[in-house]
């Protein structure tokens, strides 16, 4: 009966995905795959240096060309992407964060609640400011310049039609 569920559920779900948005590095075979409705952050070609944040609408493959909140963009056009990092670089630099933070709200506490005198506060405040720094670094988004190293590239899944 389970199985009877399962495959009505898997039979009523439509099939998502079908358009992606691949980005591609050099001698890797691992991809970083977008899809629809998902935000892209980028920068065009040109001397202006603004950075665009929109969300994919649709993919044109035939052209090669992506739907940007209902705005045409060549994939050619686009210069360099806003990724994040790596999940253990973001979990690593939250951590620091909180501990910078922490480090120096105890800090302070001690010194004025407790009257500690014995606490080295410009070392603490030194290295809670350093972990503070570390964990917002390890927080931003990397910029990858697309060209030889980074690619972008749209794949369509079609299935033929039923005879």
């Amino acid at each position: 009966m389970r199985f009877c569920y399962f495959l009505l559920l898997l039979l009523v779900t439509p099939a998502y995905g079908q358009k992606m948005l691949l980005l591609e590095r050099a001698n890797r075979a691992k991809t970083t795959k977008l899809y629809v409705g998902e935000t892209l952050r980028f920068r065009l070609n040109g001397p202006e240096n603004y950075w665009y944040e929109r969300s994919i609408t649709d993919m044109l493959s035939e052209s090669n060309m992506l739907l940007l909140d209902n705005f045409p963009v060549k994939l050619d056009s686009i210069a360099e992407i806003k990724v994040s990092r790596r999940p253990i670089w973001r979990i690593s630099g939250a951590s620091l964060l909180s501990l910078g933070g922490t480090l120096a709200l105890a800090a302070t506490t001690g010194r004025l609640l407790y009257n500690d005198k014995d606490l080295d506060l410009p070392k603490l405040y030194g290295i809670a400011a350093a972990s503070t720094g570390t964990g917002l670094f390890m927080l931003s988004k990397r910029k990858l310049k697309l060209g030889k190293k980074h690619r972008l590239r749209i794949v369509e899944i079609k299935f033929p039609a039923p005879k």
